[in-house]
């Protein structure tokens, strides 16, 4: 899930770590509690993955090659020095922008689509796809938010199911949680009856041929 969130905040801009942190805990219940050591190892595994990549604008600098000295103690004192440059590397200088920028690759834009179109794993999922669907085609929107329609009502058959069940009603607590859940399912499901709507104009409009004139021009 974090894959998705982060593809889909990079392919609005650029980012460097912190200010994508930012972002995530922006997103609708997503992500409020996440931590630079879930973010970083995430965007390394994209960056191997030719996803993502260090754009223009990050300044990194090189890592200054330190000689060997060919004795044990130079060579420790050499490697606590490539240690402490790749550290220094990391680090933010006020006033200086050298912090690691990110940027969405072509193969990243592919990967973000696919995670769009994928049924999604839970609830929360969904909601990340809705945040970043704009990235789709409307025809695309539509057909997302028609199996999450086609989904709901099912669970919510299901649940009326188990409500009618013998013995069921017995416990008003349980039975209160069960008329929750079936709220909350019967809200979800006329969201989406609105997204559906709302997608549908879109593709209509997109559909929609452009009218020209007779020199060809719009009117």
């Amino acid at each position: 899930m974090i894959d998705l969130a982060i593809l889909g905040l990079l392919k609005g801009e650029d980012l460097h770590g912190y200010e994508l942190k930012k972002r995530l805990g922006e997103l609708p219940g997503a992500f409020a509690g996440v931590s630079f050591g879930s973010l970083y190892p995430a965007l390394a595994r994209l960056e191997r993955a030719g996803a993502v990549r260090e754009v223009e604008g990050g300044r990194s600098r090189p890592t200054p090659s330190v000689p060997m000295t060919g004795a044990l103690s130079g060579e420790i004192a050499a490697f606590r020095a490539r240690i402490r440059l790749g550290h220094d590397r990391a680090e933010v200088t006020p006033g200086r922008r050298n912090r690691k920028v990110y940027g969405i690759t072509q193969p990243g834009e592919a990967r973000l689509a696919a995670l769009l179109v994928e049924p999604p794993a839970d609830d929360r999922t969904f909601a990340l796809q809705v945040a970043f669907c704009r990235h789709l085609h409307p025809e695309e929107r539509v057909a997302m938010f028609e199996r999450r329609r086609a989904d709901l009502a099912e669970r919510l058959t299901t649940h009326a199911a188990g409500a009618d069940a013998p013995g069921a009603g017995t416990d008003p607590y349980l039975q209160s949680l069960r008329e929750h859940d079936a709220r909350v399912l019967t809200t979800d499901l006329a969201w989406v009856d609105e997204l559906v709507a709302i997608s549908r104009l879109e593709l209509a409009d997109a559909d929609q041929p452009v009218a020209t004139s007779i020199g060809g021009s719009t009117p």
